[in-house]
């Protein structure tokens, strides 16, 4: 079997091994490397190594994992020596590229050449759910491997200090450096959201916060009817978006009110507004919540809010197993 695949190979990162090590996947008889020349990189980034050097660091990044049966050959489009070769077998691409390697087909067929079998490779994301990628790299936001090393701007879809607190201790918890602020913003759901409109104003608040941020993130409560036990329970959902459009959600536990707040509630008024009436305690909602009240202190506001905002991270915590192409176990 013969491999073809091609790139810049700039600044070499975890995304790149993971390409080369699926071209190499099989030991096939050969693997036919393109690498963009200094005209062709700079077509589509202001920066980047000379050809020579990339050449070099790419021979000793091969060398290194003992990779052999390897030939480099200078590309100047996009397609570089897969469009008319016949001896090529399979072409090793990225899953942005996916578009690329089917036009890439069209062109062989074209001219009489069977088509290549496609081998698409998920994208390696950083720690802050971005493709690793080399200009990323030289700015001085990840390292090769996609650590984040300036801290995220986290902008929340809301000024409530309880969710402000809840988010930065979350991303604290996991590691995620990270400025956490809220903004104020419009939800388009109900002041009192009832079932799917909690998680649509979870959502609508993650989009509209995060501007030129890294992560918005959304947090709403809503009455969640269930009709196995004919009853309405409060849920807080959470959503997160990053600046690719992904937007991960989850929700926090959920728990019942006492009927006397559920009628106020069905009458017009909000939790928040029914709960201060019952309490006495303004402001519930920004200090330790109805659930503070009701567990008698067991559980706050805060910690339920944690409970949402860390399940709207779990496919991000464990990104090998949610990404698009992950291979199975």
């Amino acid at each position: 079997m013969r491999v073809v695949l091609g790139g810049t190979f700039d600044l070499l990162h975890a995304g790149h091994e993971a390409l080369l090590r699926a071209a190499f996947d099989g030991r096939p008889e050969a693997v036919v490397i393109g690498l963009t020349t200094d005209r062709f990189a700079k077509e589509s980034r202001p920066r980047v190594n000379p050809y020579a050097v990339r050449e070099r660091n790419l021979k000793r990044f091969l060398a290194a994992k003992k990779w052999r049966h390897a030939r480099i050959e200078p590309i100047d489009d996009p397609y570089g020596p897969a469009d008319d070769l016949p001896d090529l077998d399979v072409l090793v691409v990225s899953v942005e590229r996916q578009p690329v390697a089917v036009a890439l087909n069209e062109a062989r067929a074209a001219t009489g050449l069977r088509p290549l079998g496609i081998r698409t490779v998920p994208m390696v994301l950083a720690q802050d759910g971005l493709p690793i990628a080399s200009r990323r790299i030289r700015e001085g936001l990840i390292d090769r491997h996609g650590k984040r090393l300036k801290p995220l701007q986290v902008f929340i879809g809301s000024n409530n200090p309880v969710k402000i607190r809840a988010v930065k201790d979350v991303f604290q918890a996991l590691s995620l450096p990270a400025r956490v602020r809220g903004v104020r913003v419009k939800t388009d759901v109900s002041d009192q959201p009832f079932d799917e409109e909690a998680v649509h104003g979870a959502m609508n608040r993650a989009k509209s916060a995060i501007g030129g941020g890294d992560f918005g993130v959304g947090i709403e409560a809503g009455l969640v009817w269930s009709s196995v036990l004919s009853d309405h329970f409060d849920v807080q959902y959470c959503a997160v978006v990053d600046r690719s459009g992904r937007i991960t959600v989850g929700h926090g536990p959920g728990f019942a009110y006492p009927p006397r707040i559920l009628e106020k509630v069905k009458a017009g008024a909000t939790v928040g507004d029914a709960m201060t009436r019952l309490t006495g305690i303004r402001g519930i909602g920004s200090r330790q919540g109805a659930i503070g009240y009701l567990t008698e202190g067991r559980l706050d506001r805060k910690g339920l809010t944690e409970c949402a905002v860390l399940m709207a991270m779990v496919p991000r915590i464990r990104r090998d197993l949610y990404a698009r192409g992950a291979p199975p176990r």
